[in-house]
């Protein structure tokens, strides 16, 4: 965790990078704490600095490419025929400073928002950063509290 003197209730982490199919996604690291970023359970979808954002976008659509692009869904812009669970969808890694990293699956990169479409599960964010619930699933998270530490653990509740 980071400290910040925004809002004493927010858990305020430190992005650090990201990967599509084991490539960091084509943006400067400065780009990854352009905003301040939060982790957040009540969230359902992660919002990231719009340059990050972007990247992440093509790359999981260059990834994708073959699968049928699907009209956007309120704030989800990046969508494919499909439901999340028949799609070939690739490995994305979000990275924290103080080398924690989630390994996302399929359910935690896309959505599905109804019977025929998918879309992925980020937007860009305005004004914070935010890790949402999405990202979180299927993860053991520990909030260590007294030494300023989130640890992420694959295989939790699913």
């Amino acid at each position: 965790m980071v400290s910040s003197t925004l809002d004493d209730s927010l858990y305020f982490i430190k992005l650090s990078g990201m990967t599509v199919t084991g490539k960091p996604l084509a943006v400067s690291s400065s780009e990854y704490s352009s905003l301040p970023t939060i982790i957040d359970s009540g969230t359902v979808i992660t919002r990231l600095p719009t340059t990050v954002y972007d990247a992440l976008s093509k790359a999981v659509a260059g990834a994708m490419k073959g699968t049928n692009h699907a009209d956007a869904c309120s704030i989800l812009d990046t969508c494919f025929v499909g439901q999340a669970s028949s799609l070939r969808v690739p490995a994305v890694s979000v990275a924290f400073s103080g080398g924690a990293a989630l390994k996302l699956s399929a359910q935690n990169l896309l959505v599905d928002v109804d019977s025929s479409t998918t879309c992925l599960a980020f937007a860009p964010a305005r004004s914070a950063a935010i890790i949402g619930n999405t990202q979180q699933q299927t993860f053991s998270i520990v909030y260590d509290v007294k030494s300023n530490r989130i640890s992420f653990a694959a295989g939790g509740c699913r």
